[in-house]
């Protein structure tokens, strides 16, 4: 008796399967037009999920230093300067600037600072392989005042620097992208010249929150350094911005020829998040704003159709369909049309990692398909909801007596 009842059952499920194609045929029409939104509707939000996942995964990886409580300050040296003079004036800022309790630590760096949008590159091939890496020059304090976290070995100080070869720190990324499984601390190679590695840092994402970490090398910046360096200066906390005039005045004081610009390096990192984060929220919103007017439409074409098809709701109903049945017809109904609008669009999507139109991570794009899918599904479903208890709720004898 069970067996039969699960015959009966799949039989049942065969020719509602089948009715429901049929009336998909019928109003292929109207139907069209359905299959057409979501078929855009997924490629639109695929797009836009591809690019606030691409944009998440790189939020995700740890900046590598602080900018709570760090400020910069831009120097800007007379071409004319004198070379002895340059260095002199640097050495005393250094030890002017060190006095006040609000400066924790002070570090000089090239103009290449954090969020500045600026970067140096080299590669070689003198280790028998091409390598290329992202260039940064800061002296013995900057690990200290930027807040950096090294992996492995130390950041070099001056007694390196009296060494035969320039000590050099590189990230973690170069070590994952040239020589994985190895202990590099220690060794020697050629990028601009022989350098030797002391240390290894987690991560330096320079660039931004939202930039893609590059294999980097920090390059000692030497006291004899006399181009318009960075001073990056560590306060004490609760440090409040009226210091900034404090500063000023002391900087003035020491280099009085000199131009400089303070920025606070937590605002710098704001600034840059905006370029970002703006355009993700405005994408998000048209996404929002055509999802709801699609779902509108959608909610729209179910009402109607429910009302046309009182007759055959009713005389379904008076055969002996339940709620839960006829509920479930129109959500197969329209999961029907919303795959059918989803099987040309996943087409589509999926040429973009198979011709490598952009250098993303295939999981970007995964993540982006599925989510498209899942949110498309929940759509329907949440149209669905309300005309097929309308349906469900038609009396037989009123909607027969009716046609």
């Amino acid at each position: 008796m069970a067996r039969l009842n699960v015959i009966d059952a799949l039989k049942q499920n065969v020719h509602m399967i089948t009715h429901i194609f049929k009336l998909i045929w019928s109003r292929k029409g109207q139907n069209s037009l359905l299959i057409l939104e979501i078929f855009f509707a997924f490629l639109i939000l695929f797009a836009v999920l591809t690019f606030v996942v691409y944009n998440y995964q790189r939020y995700r990886s740890p900046l590598g230093f602080e900018t709570e409580n760090r400020w910069v300050v831009y120097l800007d040296i007379p071409l004319d300067a004198d070379s002895a003079q340059i260095v002199e004036t640097k050495r005393q800022l250094k030890q002017v600037l060190g006095q006040f309790p609000e400066i924790l630590h002070l570090s000089y760096s090239s103009h290449i600072t954090p969020f500045s949008n600026s970067n140096s590159v080299t590669a070689n091939d003198h280790s028998g392989f091409s390598l290329q890496t992202w260039m940064y020059e800061a002296d013995e304090d900057f690990a200290e005042t930027m807040g950096l976290k090294l992996a492995a070995g130390h950041w070099p100080d001056k007694a390196d620097y009296e060494g035969k070869y320039d000590p050099v720190v590189v990230n973690q990324l170069l070590i994952d992208t040239y020589f994985k499984d190895s202990s590099m601390v220690g060794k020697v190679l050629t990028i601009n010249g022989e350098i030797k590695i002391v240390g290894v840092v987690d991560h330096f994402k320079y660039w931004g929150e939202f930039s893609k970490e590059n294999p980097l090398t920090f390059f000692p910046l030497r006291e004899t350094h006399t181009q318009s360096p960075a001073l990056n200066i560590s306060l004490a906390p609760g440090t409040t911005a009226d210091f900034e005039e404090t500063l000023n005045q002391a900087i003035l004081n020491v280099a009085n020829d000199w131009d400089f610009v303070v920025e606070s390096l937590e605002n710098r990192r704001v600034r840059k998040s905006r370029e970002t984060w703006i355009p993700v929220i405005a994408l998000l919103a048209i996404c929002g704003f055509l999802l709801v007017n699609i779902g509108m439409g959608l909610f729209g074409v179910l009402i109607y159709n429910v009302n046309r098809r009182r007759a055959e709701i009713g005389l379904r109903m008076a055969m002996g369909a339940d709620e839960g049945r006829i509920i479930r017809q129109f959500m197969f109904e329209l999961f029907v049309l919303t795959g059918l609008g989803l099987i040309p669009g996943m087409f589509f999507a999926i040429q973009v990692p198979i011709l490598h139109i952009f250098d993303i991570d295939l999981s970007v794009y995964v993540y982006a398909g599925l989510g498209a899918i899942f949110i498309i599904f929940a759509m329907v479903t949440l149209c669905t909801v309300y005309p097929g208890r309308q349906a469900s709720r038609i009396q037989p004898a009123i909607a027969l007596h009716e046609e």
